[in-house]
This record gives C-alpha cells, structure tokens and sequence, in this order.
C-alpha cells in the first residue's frame, strides 16, 4: 500500500498532510510534523535554503518508515548527530544486467553479500580501466576511476571472499605477466653474458608488469607503478594492517601519499639509492575489509586531513555466518565476468612522448551534463547547509565519486558490448548518482558507529562487568581483589589501568574511572 504526503508552509512552519485515508496513520503524521517543528527551531546558516526545500510527493510503503527518512535525515544532520538510515540497499539496478546476473548469482551460490559484490565489482572496473581513460568534467578538469573502498563488517561475514572472486580475472592477468617476465629474465641473464664476454653494451633488463599489490611497503607500491604506469590496485585484505603500517618503514609520511594519490596529484619520489621516480598520472585504487569494532580506531586522527572522507565505506544488512549452500555458479557466469574484464584490460595505453601516457578522455553528453550539474547544485546546498563537518567532508568528495563512478559505469556497460565508450551517458550518470546516495547513508552508518562506541563497548565480557564492579574511585588494592573474583589476573588488571580511555590516575595507588 502506498502513502502520498504533501509538503506545505504555515506559520512559517514547513507540515505534512496526510492525502491518503489508507496510507499512514495521523499519529505518524502528527509525530513527523512535531520533528519538523524541532528543526524550525534549529539556528544554521541558511535556514531559510532548508526550510524552503521541496518535498513535493513522497511515495513509500505504509509498512515502514522510508517515506520520512530524507526529513529525519535532515534533522539529525542539522542537529549534528550522525545519521544511521534502518535501509540501505545496494543499487543492483545500476548495472548492466549480464553483472546483476553475476551479482545474483554468486549471492544464491556463494552466499556472497549483494553489497560487497557490488563494490568488489566496482573496484575490478576501476584497476581493470586504470590510466586508459578520463573523464573531463569542464576544460582542464578530468577526473580518473581511481577508488577507495572499505568493506565493513563481522567476522564471517563474507567480505573477502567477493573481492577475491572478483580480481580473478586480473590475477590471472598478472601471473601471465609474470611467466613472462620470468622468461625474458632468462633471456637477459643469457645475453648480459654474451654481452661482457664480447665487450658490448648490455642488454635492458625486464621488469614485472604487475596490477595489483597486498599490503606492500609504500617504496614497493611506487616502484610497481614506476614500471606499470597504466596504474595499480592494492588489495588489503586487514584494512587496519594497512593503514596501522603507514609510515612503519620510512621517516615520510604514507598518509600524505594516499591523500595525494586519491587527489591525482602528480607523484614525485626522490631516493638516495635509487634513480628518483616521477609518474605524471598515477592511479592506485585500495580496497579493504576491517571490522565495526576498529572503525574508531580508523577516524582516529584521520577526520581532520580528508583521509575518513575519501573512503567508500559497504556495510550490509546481514551479519551472519551463512550457511554453505549446494547449488554451483554457471559456468556462462564465470565466462561472462572473465570476458568482461578481459576487455577492459585489452584497452590500450595512448603514448605521450617517450615517457608519459595520455588517457583517452570522456565528455558528459548535454543531458548527462545537466543531470550531474543539478544533482551538484543539491548536494552543495546539503554540504553547506549542514553543522556537521564530518558529514560536510563526506559530502564534498562524494562530488568528485559521482564523476569517477559515472565514468566506472560508462566503461562496463562498454565491456558488456553495450555501447561504444564515446561520451557518458545520462544511464552512467544517473547509476553513479544512486551509488552516490548509497556510499552517502553507508557513511552516515560508519560514522553513527564511531560517535557511538564507547571503549567499553570493545571490551571482552568479563572486562566490561569488572569495569562495572569498580568504584567510581579506588585503590588499586580494591580493584586487584575484584578482578581476582572475576578471573582476571593482576598483570592483565595492571594492563586494563593503563588505558586512558577508561582511567585516570588519581595519584599513586589511587584511580578513577572515566566513563
């Protein structure tokens, strides 16, 4: 049953009208008038841009709540709490229906989540396209398929399995590469001898030609893409590894690469021991699994400098351990994702020079061009309407997503023999803006997360009673003998006090507890 609500203005406050006797009930109507009263009264920077909005027709079913999420969305954003939506499903429609099919597929079979596949499939496109193409937003300004993603979820619950399937094809790719390269190395170490028994010049040695990386070092990450400069995937299968090593190994500062990286900035590397590195058009996209557990851990310290907004974060609905199921992928499913990838990949480098490549770049087609410009015009009016800087930042790359997405798109629908790769097209665009929206509530997600962990929260059961037991002040004699009545022992009570988040050392011998 569907529910129509109309959008009015009296006395200066925006109220909703229930137009259907058989939709949603006027308790609800009533409830939701009284949130927007809540927002009327909420000072921010152009109020009268957020009031004045319009909500014209709002179809959604009577059985759930969907029909007031944009209004809750909004007054949660603009009273500054995080905002989690209860739905939030992956656009699956977005793709072409040879990937649904695929998508599908693996899901009944593999138990693979449909959003984790989804994203999984996004990031193959983007390595798979790398440096060939560009989109050009306006002259001068070209954005590349260059993505970071962060799929989020339990233990067990199925988020590496979908980026390994997916890469397969690329791997395969690689190891082709590599046999050759293997090959060629014979080949050199046989003519370096010829070479220095005859007293001629020697000969060039090979270099790998490798698409994607683990969690590597980030001097072998530049080094990779020094001699592939058709671009690089990094495939970590811990986020958390990865961004806990930045800056392990070297004095520089990892973070400010990726930060770089994402932005397409040239990429300049200069070393005492080796000859200096420069890569006009780098592209390196990352994906990754971490936990809700660590999201905190991620945000730490990385919400000021733009790293937190540049991450595509996939959460889903389903957290459980699935059960193995019987039936088997067709084999045509298995063939067709192969195909497509493989004509990705068998799109060409264009020269620039001896040194450089120059992508071949895509325009927006006019209507393309419109849907995109007002689609922006919407969401800076969100990003400068909000108080939440979080949410601001978010909003503020995902302008930047919706192009490279549009251009992701663009090209599959290529490799599935759907069109000709000429110009983007207003289907791309409209895609990339609905996967927009779903990396939008994701976000919000991840971010409710966030705001709402507590260090407590984290702790193991016993831990939390123990914390539980403890005074609010205490000697440390106490606290001993109430761990001790709890199994845990001294050294590990001695290891729970120093944690800042949840003590504070009064003086020697005396603590007290923070939350």
């Amino acid at each position: 049953m569907l529910s129509i609500l109309t959008h009015r203005k009296a006395g200066g406050l925006n109220m909703f009208e229930e137009k259907s006797p058989t939709g949603i009930s006027q308790a609800e109507v009533e409830r939701l008038n009284e949130e927007q009263r809540k927002v009327n009264e909420i000072p921010f920077k152009s109020q009268d841009s957020f009031l004045d909005f319009e909500l014209s027709v709002i179809f959604a079913p009577a059985e759930n709540n969907n029909a007031f999420s944009n209004v809750h969305n909004d007054y949660r954003q603009h009273t500054g709490e995080p905002f989690e939506p209860t739905q939030n499903p992956f656009p699956l429609d977005v793709f072409p229906a040879k990937v649904q099919q695929i998508i599908n597929e693996t899901n009944k079979c593999l138990n693979f989540p449909i959003d984790y596949m989804g994203a999984s499939i996004l990031y193959a496109v983007s390595v798979a396209i790398g440096n060939t193409h560009d989109v050009e937003v306006q002259r001068g300004w070209q954005e590349r398929a260059v993505l970071y993603i962060v799929l989020v979820g339990k233990k067990g619950a199925m988020k590496t399995h979908p980026i390994k399937w997916a890469l397969k094809p690329i791997q395969e790719r690689d190891k082709e590469k590599f046999n050759t390269y293997k090959e060629q190395l014979k080949e050199y170490k046989t003519a370096l001898a010829r070479s220095k028994s005859e007293g001629t010049d020697p000969p060039e040695k090979p270099v790998p030609l490798q698409m994607l990386l683990g969690d590597a070092t980030l001097e072998s990450v530049q080094s990779v893409h020094d001699a592939n400069k058709r671009g690089i995937g990094i495939d970590v299968d811990e986020f958390r590894s990865w961004y806990k090593n930045f800056n392990r190994y070297n004095s520089g500062n990892d973070e400010s690469f990726w930060l770089s990286n994402w932005s397409l900035q040239p990429l300049r590397v200069n070393r005492k021991t080796s000859d200096p590195i420069f890569i006009e058009l780098p592209f390196i996209s990352v994906i990754g699994t971490i936990q809700p557990a660590l999201l905190n851990d991620l945000a730490e310290n990385r919400t000021e400098d733009g790293f937190l907004d540049r991450l595509l974060f996939v959460t889903t609905e389903n957290q459980n351990m699935p059960y193995w199921s019987n039936k088997e992928v067709n084999q045509d499913r298995l063939t067709d994702w192969k195909t497509i990838i493989s004509n990705l990949l068998q799109l060409e480098l264009t020269p620039d020079g001896d040194y450089s490549i120059r992508p071949k770049t895509l325009k927006f087609n006019p209507e393309a061009k419109e849907i995109l410009r007002k689609w922006q015009r919407s969401n800076a009016d969100e990003g400068n309407n909000s108080i939440n800087d979080d949410i601001r930042g978010i909003l503020t790359k995902m302008q930047q997503y919706a192009i490279r997405l549009a251009l992701c798109l663009e090209m599959l629908r290529y490799a599935c023999i759907e069109n000709e790769a000429k110009e983007i097209s207003p289907d791309s665009v409209r895609g990339a803006l609905k996967l927009v929206e779903y990396f939008k509530n994701s976000a919000r997600r991840v971010l409710t997360t966030i705001s709402n962990d507590s260090p407590l929260e984290r702790l193991p059961a016993n831990k939390q009673r123990l914390y539980e037991l403890l005074p609010e002040t205490f000697k440390k004699g106490t606290g001993v003998a109430i761990a001790d009545s709890l199994g845990v022992k001294d050294r590990m009570f001695g290891y729970f006090l120093n944690d800042k988040n949840l003590f504070k050392r009064v003086k020697q011998g005396e603590y007290e507890k923070l939350l």
